[in-house]
């Protein structure tokens, strides 16, 4: 079978999009058959048939496809990431005391990752040529939910959504005449790349064709090469012919949660706590005034102790005697009368 071979203009073709196997394949099919429906249709069923009439089934399972690992470009690593605020409560307190109360909240978020394909090939519904994509390493380390990777099918764009569940319990105290203010806060990370992904091909593709539910034809293409021509984008190397597909990934996803609590006085907090303050100083006073009092009543007696004490240990035949008057002789009386006259 002739192949007409289109060589690139230089040694970065430009992007060459999408192409669907199927298309290729029938190509050929088509090819062939106008080439000899008149000797094989006309020998065989005494008659041609118009080709889009015709039913046409491609069996993929002879076609093999080894993928390289996937390379990331352009890499936009997450930022700083972005808050959420699942759940909010507010808890008053509008008695002087303190109280405790009791935070129990659940949520759930959806982490999302989109996949689109620019370059590259699509299939019909066929495993052994689907591509695996597996997610960047900076997402699967940031992230939660998400699985390694994820199966693109035949289509050039897919989005998978992972649910993600936040809980938090926790008890909460309260100050008196006061307001505090609960949240259940979700950081989110976002990332976006581009990827590239060289696929080889190897094996066979079979074809039938049916009319009316009955096979007319069965072709087997065995050279790939005829099949996936360069000017739709293949190339071959020492190991075989292969397609490049080109991606974009971008993925929003959680991360970690906090409880932020935000208080705040009610009006008039501020004076009732200033008054009770007050109270409390003057009562200290009174208390400290009290102690000193008590405490000079007990030096006092103490120094009174202490002196009976001195006195005892240096009288110990008893009292003193108390003093008299001195006695004057009698023959003196008079001298000392007349003296005051």
């Amino acid at each position: 079978m002739n192949t007409v071979i289109i060589e690139p203009q230089s040694n970065h073709p430009a992007k060459m999009g999408l192409v669907n196997l199927k298309d290729l394949v029938e190509a050929s099919a088509h090819k062939w058959y106008k080439e000899n429906e008149k000797d094989s249709m006309k020998a065989k069923w005494g008659r041609t048939y118009n080709w889009k009439e015709l039913v046409k089934e491609i069996d993929w399972r002879s076609l093999k496809v080894r993928h390289d690992p996937v390379v990331y470009q352009d890499l936009e690593t997450p930022g700083t990431p972005k808050n959420h605020i699942l759940f909010r409560s507010t808890f008053l307190n509008d008695t002087a005391r303190e109280q405790e109360y009791n935070l129990r909240a659940e949520r759930r978020t959806v982490s999302t990752c989109a996949f689109s394909i620019f370059e590259g090939y699509t299939t019909e519904q066929a495993a052994n040529l689907e591509l695996e994509v597996p997610l960047p390493k900076c997402v699967i380390e940031a992230s939660t939910g998400f699985r390694r990777e994820y199966t693109l099918e035949q289509s050039r764009d897919k989005q998978v959504e992972e649910e993600l569940t936040w809980s938090v319990e926790s008890n909460i105290k309260i100050p008196g005449l006061s307001q505090t203010t609960a949240e259940l806060v979700v950081q989110e990370d976002e990332y976006k790349g581009t990827f590239e992904i060289k696929s080889y091909f190897s094996g066979e593709i079979r074809l039938k064709v049916f009319k009316d539910q009955q096979e007319l034809l069965n072709l087997e293409f065995g050279d790939l090469e005829d099949i996936f021509p360069r000017d739709k984008g293949f190339r071959k190397d020492a190991r075989g012919i292969y397609r490049i597909t080109r991606g974009e990934c971008k993925a929003r996803f959680g991360i970690s949660q906090k409880v932020e609590l935000h208080q705040r006085e009610l009006p008039g907090a501020e004076q009732y706590f200033k008054k009770l303050q007050d109270k409390e100083h003057e009562k200290q006073q009174q208390d400290d005034q009290r102690i000193i009092n008590m405490n000079t009543n007990n030096n006092a007696n103490s120094i009174d102790t202490v002196r009976n004490h001195n006195l005892k240990d240096y009288r110990p035949n008893g009292p003193l005697p108390m003093p008299s008057a001195p006695i004057i002789p009698y023959y003196n009386r008079e001298i000392i009368n007349a003296t005051s006259n």
